[in-house]
């Protein structure tokens, strides 16, 4: 197992509040284009959420899954912030409320640019909710 030297604080925010507090000893956490992995003492970040698994670790090894989807990520002086729309366990996503929310984007309107573009985004973190629920459910199976 690695083991890690320094924590590092984490804080999570969606627009009902605060959803996650702590330390951690690495952390992974989705941008628009892959995977962005944060160690303590790195050096300054600020870039956009994407969609996906934001996957925490903290010095006892214990790791946890969230699903996270859209707003921007910070890390600064030890202390990485993200500010996203969603937040959640993945083990609490309901697979078919996921599917209902990739129905709901495909209804959503796509007659200008910027409704593309949210429709786009929004069928996207949808479908990742889903794909990580799914992979979820048969992990906790097959365990």
């Amino acid at each position: 197992m690695v083991e890690y030297r320094h924590p590092f604080r984490c804080e999570v925010f969606t627009p009902t509040g605060k959803v996650f507090a702590g330390e951690l000893a690495s952390a992974k956490f989705p941008a628009p284009d892959g995977l962005v992995g944060v160690l303590a003492g790195r050096g300054p970040l600020v870039m956009l959420l994407g969609s996906g698994p934001f996957v925490t670790r903290e010095m006892n090894g214990r790791r946890a899954r969230y699903f996270v989807a859209g707003g921007f990520a910070r890390f600064k002086d030890d202390l990485l912030t993200l500010m996203t729309d969603q937040c959640m366990p993945i083990e609490q996503i309901d697979p078919e409320a996921a599917w209902q929310e990739i129905e709901q984007a495909q209804q959503m309107p796509e007659e200008t640019s910027e409704q593309i573009e949210r429709r786009g985004q929004a069928l996207l973190a949808a479908r990742n909710k889903f794909n990580l629920a799914q992979k979820h459910r048969k992990e906790t199976e097959g365990a």
